[in-house]
């Protein structure tokens, strides 16, 4: 299967500097849809959770689904906050990628080839025209 999509593998520079960026697409992508899960878990208890809850008299079947809904809860809050934090870090190493591999591509490669691009031509001029002289 052919790659429709060219990737820059000329350097690891550039490499990096695309690499974050996809860091940085899949920690937002997943930071959607983590809010978006634990949404829909706590939407799915609430009416009951809170039924039980101000019920004063709960009968035992009861009282332990309502302390397995409050520890559902709070499992799912705990996790909300880790997964955010672990995906922080990654649109962080994105970022950090991004700014790395874009500035040394910029000031150390980028030079080169352009100097290399500009003394070929210049050969190339020469050749022409000492080939036009005979």
């Amino acid at each position: 299967m052919e790659s429709r999509i060219p990737l820059p593998t000329d350097n690891i520079f550039k490499f990096y500097a695309f690499f974050g960026l996809l860091l940085i697409i899949f920690g937002i992508g997943s930071t959607l849809y983590v809010n978006q899960s634990t949404n829909n878990l706590v939407f799915e208890i609430a009416v009951e959770y809170e039924t039980l809850k101000v019920d004063p008299v709960r009968s035992v079947s009861d009282e332990t689904r309502f302390l397995i809904l409050d520890r559902k809860l709070e499992i799912a809050k705990n996790n909300k906050t880790f997964f955010l934090v672990c995906l922080g870090v990654i649109i962080g190493l994105g970022l950090l990628m991004i700014w790395y591999g874009f500035k040394k591509w910029h000031t150390e490669i980028q030079p080169l080839q352009d100097e290399i691009a500009r003394l070929s031509l210049k050969k190339l001029q020469q050749e022409v025209g000492e080939h036009e002289r005979t």
